[in-house]
């Protein structure tokens, strides 16, 4: 039996980041493009292409790595079963298709025949198996693991050679969803978690990785045995390592790299209509944690007055410039396929805020990351502007924010601002709000929401996840442990001389899928 254990991650990079499934029980087309008209095209070299990141800060192991720059490094080189594209819309990779048992309590996943791993040994369900009992297993050490805990109770081969049988604790309709997350790429069966792949880089995507300079650079060949090589136009990927987003957009402008993550310094240096950009896609949101345990957050009225305090138009203006839509204090995505009702949006409010507190004043400290940083100042200074609230920042590094320990600042001080990749909604509840969460910085639970969560994983139509769904974003709305101003995008900014279009975010839920990609310069 697999029993998931989970540990202290950094939340963005641990996430398994989904959105709800369409509700259909086949939830697979078998079919192998790159999700533009540009990715039909001939095999012929279609150019190179670099790119930057920062330096990955931990061990690149596919299964145990919370880091995004070493999730990338080994997503070019590697694939899972199942990628989302930019809609968020399921896209079989290494699965052809999946259908779920009539129970609800299985799902069986059929393999693409004849797909090789780089080393030139063919991919099964042996490899598949083994990939999941260690990313879920008693003993593992994979940030991917908190996802499964709770819902996957054992994998299996199937009764055909092609196929792999997910057995799961309860029924859950958009289990499809799960194997899109980080931790998820399929390895081989002889591979042992913590054995520094990056020394015998093995995988089945779109590109194999020639070289690793620490410190400088990662080079990587076109898979002339990936499944789809003849919608892989470009022959070579280099990724340059860089101090910082400041660095990267200095390159970019040089013509040294290809793409730069779309930021308000990138719009505000840029003449961002002078190159191409690529389709926005939901990818996280900034939460706002109050410790419900902790004076005077204690006091629902306190944490609602915060909420109807801050101006989201202004936060996403300012903040994300414009690239992310105002939330309400729940979490379902915009593009989720259920989307609650009858929660009213929250827009400031000063008289109401002043009901609420009554005359209290309000001091506490925002905690967070350099990351956030800006979020942190703007939030500090819209509070700071109406009466009742002082309130200070604290800034930390990410090692000093996500330091190991119980007394880890991200999951202990009173107010706390993290980031979260995008997620199934009953993840959120297990991992965020569910009494005993191994990541519930608020403190906050609720036994009543657990059980509707539950419910809403089981339901197998629209209507019931609707009348679910609002009866849960109701909950977390009203009892605002979380603040949640806005959801994000993000896109890159690409050389005018990239070409074609990709079919989902550069991220593990995407896939870093580069078909149908050319560079002509």
């Amino acid at each position: 039996m697999i029993t998931s254990r989970t540990r202290p991650r950094r939340a963005t990079r641990i996430a398994l980041a989904a959105s709800v499934a369409a509700l259909s029980v086949l939830l697979a087309a078998c079919s192998s493009g790159g999700g533009s008209s540009s990715g039909s095209s001939s095999s012929a070299s279609g150019g190179s292409y670099t790119l930057g990141l920062a330096e990955p800060t931990s061990t690149i192991d596919p299964e145990t790595t919370g880091d995004y720059n070493a999730m990338y490094v080994v997503g070019l080189a590697s694939e899972g079963l199942i990628s989302q594209n930019s809609k968020g819309v399921l896209q079989p990779r290494l699965a052809s298709s999946w259908k779920a048992a009539s129970d609800g309590l299985s799902w069986t996943v059929t393999l693409r025949k004849n797909v090789k791993f780089s080393n030139g040994k063919a991919l099964g369900a042996k490899d598949v198996v083994a990939t999941f009992d260690s990313i879920a297993g008693k003993d593992s050490q994979s940030p991917g693991a908190s996802s499964f805990q709770g819902i996957l109770k054992s994998v299996a081969p199937g009764s055909t050679a092609d196929t792999v049988v997910f057995s799961l604790d309860r029924p859950f309709s958009d289990f499809p969803y799960l194997l899109t997350g980080s931790n998820t790429t399929i390895l081989p069966a002889s591979y042992k978690a913590g054995t520094n792949w990056i020394k015998d880089p093995v995988g089945a995507g779109q590109f194999i990785l020639e070289k690793y300079t620490p410190g400088q650079s990662v080079t990587y060949k076109k898979n002339p045995d990936y499944w789809d090589a003849k919608h892989v136009k470009l022959s070579a990927v280099t990724i340059n390592f860089y101090a910082d987003a400041q660095a990267q957009l200095l390159a970019f402008q040089s013509g040294e790299i290809d793409q730069v993550a779309y930021s308000p310094t990138v719009a505000s240096t840029l003449k961002v209509a002078d190159y191409r950009q690529t389709t926005p896609a939901y990818n996280k949101f900034d939460g706002i944690f109050l410790n419900v345990k902790q004076a005077p957050l204690d006091d629902v009225a306190v944490r609602q007055a915060i909420a109807l305090a801050i101006d989201r138009k202004a936060i996403v203006k300012s903040v994300y410039a414009g690239q992310a839509t105002v939330a309400d204090d729940y979490l379902y995505f915009p593009n989720y396929a259920v989307q609650p009702d009858g929660v009213p949006q929250r827009e400031q409010d000063l008289a109401k805020v002043k009901q609420l507190l009554g005359g209290k004043k309000v001091r506490f400290t925002i905690t967070t990351l350099t990351d956030e940083k800006t979020l942190a100042e703007v939030v500090q200074q819209q509070l700071n502007a109406v009466p009742g609230f002082d309130v200070s920042i604290k800034i930390l590094t990410s090692a000093q924010y996500y330091a190991d320990g119980a007394s880890t600042p991200w999951l202990n001080a009173p107010v706390t601002i993290t980031n979260w990749a995008q997620r199934l909604p009953s993840q959120y509840v297990n991992l965020l709000y569910k009494t005993g969460a191994a990541w519930n910085a608020s403190k906050y639970s609720n036994p009543a929401l657990e059980k509707l969560s539950n419910q809403y994983d089981e339901a197998k139509t629209t209507a019931e996840k609707q009348t679910l769904a609002d009866r849960i974003a109701t909950i977390e709305n009203t009892d605002t442990a979380v603040i949640v101003p806005a959801f994000a995008t993000g896109s890159y900014v690409l050389q005018k001389t990239v070409k074609g279009t990709f079919s989902g975010p550069q991220d593990f839920p995407g896939g870093f899928d580069f078909r149908g990609i050319s560079n002509s310069k």
